[in-house]
């Protein structure tokens, strides 16, 4: 096992030690990073890196972010559906006036531009 490999796998621990019942405890992660720096571990400046992009990761994904002209666009069974398929915790909106029509959803690293200008682009891109 490579030095890298180790310390994944003490960074995956510590980020599993930090849930409940899937979704990130902020009382675990404080006790995890306590622990982890009173135990002074070799390389913890690394492990803690890797740790915070694990921990970044699973906040991302329990989040949905929603960009639109404006709040009352969205109706709330549509944020209860969104929540519903995509297993998220929480929903933030953007208000982005410069948005004529549409919505940007973004859910970790999966985006839906459904926005009036990127459909446009699109439309002059493929002719």
């Amino acid at each position: 096992m490579t030095s890298r490999t180790k310390l994944l796998k003490i960074a995956k621990t510590m980020a599993n030690a930090s849930l409940t019942a899937n979704m990130l405890d902020p009382k675990k992660v404080k006790k995890v990073t306590e622990a982890a720096i009173a135990l002074k571990p070799a390389n913890l400046a690394k492990i803690l890196k890797i740790y915070k992009n694990l921990i970044e990761n699973k906040i991302r994904s329990e989040e949905v972010t929603i960009e639109i002209s404006q709040k009352n666009a969205i109706s709330k069974q549509f944020e209860q559906d969104i929540k519903k398929t995509t297993g998220a915790k929480r929903v933030s909106y953007v208000i982005n006036p410069k948005l004529i029509a549409g919505a940007k959803i973004t859910h970790g690293d999966w985006v839906y531009d459904a926005t009036l200008e990127t459909k446009l682009e699109q439309l002059t891109i493929n002719n």
